[in-house]
């Protein structure tokens, strides 16, 4: 059976909608400098983690 809702799916649409609420809660208060580094920080930090998955599962290094 396909589970329609896993918990990493959860996981990441909670992190996603926390960020941009957190995000716009700062513009709306005047903190638009801790805001734009989120913007930049949040996605170099998925890439970031997105290398280290490739570069350490074990499946992948199998493949190869």
């Amino acid at each position: 059976m396909v589970k329609m809702f896993t918990g990493g799916l959860l996981l990441s649409a909670g992190a996603t909608i926390t960020v941009a609420l957190t995000d716009k809660l700062l513009e709306d208060s005047g903190i638009h400098w801790l805001g734009t580094a989120l913007r930049i920080v949040v996605p170099l930090a998925g890439m970031a983690l997105g290398v280290y998955f490739l570069e350490t599962n074990a499946l992948l290094r199998w493949l190869r």
